[in-house]
């Protein structure tokens, strides 16, 4: 009796149960009830000379398009927390959007990368308790994923998904709502967007305005054409002396300085498909893989993909917002199984 009580307290004046997709990129809050409540970028801006936090999420991130010398930082690295206490920073003002009067705190259903440790997922509790979580219940990345992807978990067919975010692509096979085989690896779309920039930067002694990396690597995509080269305007500013100036980069440049961190992205999931063993690998042929994340968008990657397993690719109908999504409908079911008693 008294637990249902509390329960029925709890829901008439508590702040909402949340779903969080803390990425290396973008961050996005689902709570019970609301909806999404926020989807900004990872970002926080220390005051220089204060070292307190001046901005977080999306301002934060216009305050580093004003001035890209900024101190705006990413509390995250290859899709984990690296830095607890800006994590909560990052996370606090989203938090309390959510809050209504304020007696309880909300529990938190956080996703984080297969391949993160124990003292990653540790960080990643701490950083949402600080923000004002009163409980904290890890979900994995890919399951949430499958979930949003509206793949059917309970299926008793294996089946293959590929999240490839900003920091960490995560590759999970699932049979009957369990992972039966996952393998992560730190090396994502930040990785081809950095590849762009230092090449630019050594060989041109340019650095990229924010943003122009991500825009060249969509352009180049993931299926080179050797057929012709072509040049490409980017915007940027000179490396010695600050002024801004624009180049011409040529396609067969970019090219080359992607292809090694597709070459490891590939490999990872090619990887994971010859691992199979023979029954699951069948039903994998037959379910093909789908794919999760940011680099999902990325020109020709499915096709290329294909070509190195042998298998469908096909993309989510909405592959940015699926790990939220998944994670939302399991904070639904963990709700209703009382799974934060766990």
């Amino acid at each position: 009796m008294q637990r249902a009580i509390t329960a029925g307290l709890r829901k008439l004046i508590a702040a909402p149960d949340l779903a969080i997709d803390l990425g290396t990129a973008n961050t996005r809050l689902y709570a019970l009830g609301h909806g999404l409540i926020a989807d900004e970028p990872s970002l926080i801006r220390i005051q220089p000379e204060t070292g307190e936090v001046e901005a977080v999420g999306a301002h934060a991130a216009w305050l580093a398009n004003v001035d890209p010398y900024s101190s705006s930082v990413s509390p995250l690295h290859a899709g984990v927390v690296a830095d607890i206490e800006a994590a909560s920073s990052l996370l606090k003002p989203f938090l309390k959007r959510a809050q209504r009067f304020g007696l309880f705190k909300p529990r938190v259903l956080a996703c984080a990368p297969t391949g993160a440790c124990e003292e990653e997922r540790a960080a990643l509790v701490e950083a949402a308790q600080r923000a004002g979580a009163s409980e904290v219940f890890i979900a994995p990345e890919p399951m949430a994923a499958a979930i949003g992807a509206g793949l059917d978990i309970s299926s008793h067919y294996a089946q293959m998904l590929v999240d490839i975010g900003d920091g960490v692509t995560d590759i999970a096979v699932i049979r009957s709502g369990n992972l039966i085989l996952t393998s992560a690896v730190r090396t994502a779309c930040s990785d081809l967007r950095n590849a762009v920039s230092e090449m630019v930067s050594y060989r041109h002694g340019v650095l990229l305005f924010p943003q122009e990396a991500e825009r060249l690597m969509h352009l180049i995509g993931a299926n080179f054409d050797y057929s012709q080269e072509e040049l490409v305007v980017a915007s940027g500013t000179d490396w010695l002396t600050g002024e801004p100036l624009q180049l011409c980069v040529s396609s067969y440049e970019l090219n080359e300085a992607i292809e090694p961190v597709l070459d490891t992205i590939v490999e990872a999931i090619h990887s994971v498909v010859r691992k199979l063993p023979e029954e699951t690998s069948c039903e994998v042929i037959e379910n093909g893989i789908c794919l999760t994340g940011g680099g999902a968008m990325l020109q020709g990657l499915p096709e290329r993909l294909a070509a190195a397993t042998s298998l469908e690719v096909r993309v989510a109908e909405d592959p940015m917002m699926a790990v939220i999504n998944g994670a939302r409908q399991m904070l639904d079911v963990g709700i209703a199984t009382d799974v934060w008693q766990n």
